[in-house]
């Protein structure tokens, strides 16, 4: 097939990838072997190369209705799904498989999903039970933006998107006891319940105040960081103890948090800071001083948002001086 100067401009666009396109001028490019359907998606065949290395061959490179330095507009249904994730404060490009789509949350189905995740504007985040598995694909795992996602979103969705700001709380000694009447739960209590001393509640109050509840996460010095949601067992363990958390089995968390795509404040002891720096160098903590000076720092922040944003500012600051490739 002779390629068409539209065919052309199709097929370089895309030759790394997914094609997309107009549909007309796809049904052609597919009727004519060029490109095939590979779950769901279109992609060029080893015919389709050689169509376009001929075309480039006899008419140079095809013109291409890009502006230098823009992104590509991706096709309406993954267009929209990065744009809905840039607006999400977990950036999480929602399925089926998803807690959104279960919470009746904006969600996207498969074939959109691959589309995304083959641009590099979604991917997954290393979890220890999906040892040895890399793509999206072989994992089935969740998607989340990636930088170039981002950039997509400032570029074609006028999204002001940045980092996620992911604030974790040390968990405390005084702990409630488990009531099928108050949480709805038989010995256990959601990890956001659990902790009752004045000391915890005062950096939670802080961390609400910091960040949306949904990347707020409680550093356990037996379960290690856990999810607000996260059904525990009243336990008595303490940093140093035997039962105690490894910095191995928090590094295995950070990294399904994705803390080295985020910005991360601590609120906690030193203690519990170095357990955490350890995998989280970039790691902010605002607080100094003694306990009553950790409360107050915490109540100020709660009621001063030009504090919190300081402590923002800080903590992207640290994470460009670690990750500056980035």
């Amino acid at each position: 097939m002779t390629l068409s100067p539209t065919g052309a401009k199709i097929l370089a666009a895309h030759e790394n990838g997914v094609v997309t396109g107009h549909p007309a001028a796809l049904d052609r490019l597919e009727g004519a072997r060029l490109i095939r359907r590979v779950n769901g998606v279109r992609v060029m065949t080893e015919a389709g190369h050689q169509a376009l290395n001929a075309w480039k061959d006899e008419h140079a490179e095809p013109p291409q209705d890009t502006v230098p330095g823009v992104l590509p507009k991706l096709p309406p249904k993954p267009h929209e799904a990065v744009i809905t994730a840039a607006r999400r404060p977990d950036q999480l490009v929602a399925g089926r498989d998803d807690e959104a789509y279960h919470r009746g949350e904006t969600w996207f189905r498969t074939p959109t999903l691959r589309v995304v995740n083959a641009a590099g504007y979604a991917d997954v985040r290393p979890a220890s039970w999906r040892a040895g598995t890399r793509t999206w694909e072989e994992s089935g795992a969740s998607l989340y933006l990636t930088e170039a996602g981002r950039e997509y979103a400032r570029q074609r969705g006028s999204v002001n998107v940045r980092r996620r700001r992911v604030v974790v709380v040390q968990c405390g000694d005084k702990k409630a006891e488990p009531s099928w009447e108050k949480y709805h739960y038989r010995d256990v209590i959601p990890a956001g319940q659990l902790y009752i001393g004045q000391y915890h509640r005062s950096l939670r109050q802080a961390a609400d105040a910091l960040t949306d509840v949904s990347l707020i996460r409680i550093l356990s010095a037996l379960h290690g960081i856990v999810t607000l949601a996260q059904p525990l067992h009243p336990y008595d363990v303490r940093l140093g103890d035997e039962r105690a958390v490894t910095a191995e089995k928090v590094a295995l968390h950070t990294a399904a948090l994705g803390t080295d795509d985020a910005d991360v404040i601590f609120l906690g002891g030193q203690s519990y800071a170095d357990l955490l720096r350890v995998s989280v160098p970039h790691l902010f903590t605002p607080l100094a001083g003694g306990i009553g000076e950790h409360r107050g720092l915490c109540k100020r922040a709660s009621e001063d948002r030009g504090l919190r944003e300081a402590w923002w500012e800080g903590a992207a600051e640290l994470f460009d001086r670690h990750h500056p490739q980035l």
